[in-house]
């Protein structure tokens, strides 16, 4: 069986001369030794590399970081929603795979006040290579762990490495305080996710702005902003837009959860009560890739896309037709020259 290769690079500048730090120090003082980081040589910082399974994969991600480097006025986010229940992983038996061949996308939807996966599923590594592909080329991922959001019990070793095998990922964790916050920066996110749905109250999003830039606010909303209690912060959507903008924020996610999952499109009553406010907002809930344009034109900073869209269908589709058809070549090959299939 051939030898896996894992290729690694800077996950700021694509890099692949990146080396371990050596220092000086350490039990005897004038031996080197490594702790753990690692410099590149190509940007000069230092950062733990990103794992690549193959050279495409390190190119789509080479190509994010120089899409990135844009005019400002043009940015419109358009972010595939992937919940993983990691509470399942919580037991996981050794297995010598990657955790992001093991690890499910799931749907999810507003079910009895929580967020619930529901419905399809798909590996993890299908479905992000679906929404990196050339045809649909998301940029970002808005990955949630759902044990974290609705139990806030997420699971970091399942985070760390799913976080690790791309750098565009905007985590949202369950974060209930500030060290929650720490953690998720701690993986190398490129945004942490602060939601209503489990901020103990309005302290938290202030101390996250003083720590980081990377921020970003999500407010939850069914008919009222969604708190861990009453006590936690104001119910009207205006009031709770206000005090964020306030503290400092200027992009600022909305979940309309009734729509969640339901690729229903838009609430048209939210969008307009969106476009009178003086904020740049991340709209999701319902939305697909044919409501892009109409959003981008009311104004809004981008979209959370509902997990499993028609389009995110057909390509995970297509993806599991060639593996398909790979599969079956490699038999057909097998069994014409007398040896055994080779186990993938």
């Amino acid at each position: 069986m051939a030898n896996t290769v894992t290729i690694r690079a800077c996950p700021y500048c694509g890099s692949m001369d990146t080396h371990p730090t050596l220092l000086f120090g350490g039990p005897l003082p004038w031996v080197n030794h490594n702790d753990g980081s690692y410099e590149c040589r190509n940007c000069g910082k230092k950062a733990v590399p990103l794992s690549f399974d193959t050279s495409e994969d390190l190119k789509a991600f080479q190509r994010s970081l120089t899409s990135n480097i844009r005019d400002e006025s043009r940015i419109f986010y358009h972010i595939p929603i992937l919940p993983v229940d990691t509470f399942t992983l919580f037991r996981l038996p050794v297995i010598d795979l990657p955790i992001r061949q093991i690890a499910d996308v799931t749907g999810a939807e507003w079910r009895n006040g929580r967020i619930e996966p529901v419905g399809q599923k798909a590996k993890f590594n299908h479905y992000w290579r679906a929404v990196s592909s050339s045809r649909y080329s998301a940029r970002e991922i808005a990955l949630w762990d759902l044990s974290g959001i609705r139990d806030g019990h997420p699971n970091f070793e399942v985070l760390k490495k799913l976080v690790r095998s791309r750098y565009q990922v905007w985590l949202d964790l369950g974060m209930r305080s500030i060290q929650d916050v720490f953690d998720s920066f701690t993986m190398d996110v490129s945004r942490g996710l602060i939601g209503t749905l489990t901020a103990p109250g309005l302290e938290l999003f202030e101390e996250a702005f003083e720590l980081t830039e990377n921020a970003v606010p999500i407010i939850y909303h069914d008919e009222k902003v969604l708190w861990p209690s009453r006590r936690s912060g104001s119910e009207k959507l205006e009031t709770v837009v206000k005090e964020l903008v306030d503290i400092g924020y200027e992009e600022i996610g909305v979940i309309d959860l009734p729509r969640l999952g339901k690729k229903s499109g838009p609430d048209n009553d939210m969008v307009a009560r969106l476009e009178r406010l003086d904020a740049k907002f991340i709209l999701g809930g319902g939305i697909t890739e044919a409501d892009v344009d109409g959003l981008r034109s009311s104004g809004m900073r981008g979209v959370f896309l509902d997990p499993f869209t028609p389009i995110i269908d057909d390509l995970l589709e297509e993806r599991e037709s060639a593996l398909s058809s790979e599969s079956f070549t490699t038999f057909e090959k097998s069994v014409s020259n007398s040896r055994p299939a080779p186990v993938d």
